[in-house]
């Protein structure tokens, strides 16, 4: 099977505080640790805003993530210092039903994670 490359975009949004990741491809671990630190440079970018803001994953174009991605996922999301930077809401949006279960997966460590099936929602979700 041939592999899809990598491809990501963080933006940021100050007006509405919402930082979002958008990726396509198939992420292994070592690619994910730095786009999460591009990512939470991002978040801190916001100054007195961190905390306080929203946060949209959109996998909508990921097939599949390794599960040494996953994993590394739900310890960061366990890290103290990283836990300083989470935000008030996060979405995550998946079009795929494995996408589905391994972003349950993540959600056993923050249970308030909404999952998405379109970016449309997620952002309803989030803004509301």
């Amino acid at each position: 099977m041939p592999t899809r490359p990598i491809s990501h975009q963080v933006t940021l949004d100050r007006g509405r505080k919402l930082v979002e990741l958008r990726m396509s491809g198939i992420v292994g671990p070592e690619a994910a640790a730095w786009i999460a630190e591009e990512f939470r440079a991002a978040i801190r970018g916001l100054g007195d805003d961190v905390g306080d803001h929203l946060s949209l994953y959109d996998f909508s174009d990921v097939p599949v993530v390794p599960v040494a991605t996953v994993e590394q996922l739900r310890a960061t999301l366990t890290n103290p210092e990283v836990r300083k930077l989470w935000a008030r809401k996060l979405a995550i949006v998946t079009s795929t039903a494995l996408g589905r279960l391994q972003a349950q997966r993540v959600q056993e460590v923050r249970p308030d994670i909404g999952l998405f099936d379109t970016r449309e929602a997620a952002l309803e979700w989030l803004l509301s």
